[in-house]
């Protein structure tokens, strides 16, 4: 065996413990948060109307399918408790 007695392999599925992260104080952070700001690809105000009314669409036709599928279950419930009356 070429390992030493010393070092045992870990446990399966158990990772070793990450090791703790200097914290930054507010300052460093808030300087890290504007340095991250900066690479984000922002969208055109163009862009977030276009997103905004497909939304909008989208939302009016799902609205219209779920309230034709509940009157579509309605009145087939209705039918079948009318059978029994």
């Amino acid at each position: 065996m070429t390992r030493s007695d010393k070092t045992k392999p870990a446990a399966k599925g158990v990772s070793a413990p990450a090791p703790k992260k200097k914290r930054a104080n507010p300052f460093q952070f808030l300087a890290q948060v504007r340095q991250e700001a900066r690479k984000v690809t922002w969208t055109t105000w163009k862009e977030t109307w276009v997103s905004t009314i497909m939304v909008l669409i989208m939302v009016a036709f799902a609205t219209l399918f779920f309230f034709l599928v509940d009157l579509a279950i309605s009145f087939g419930i209705e039918g079948i408790f009318s059978l029994g009356a």
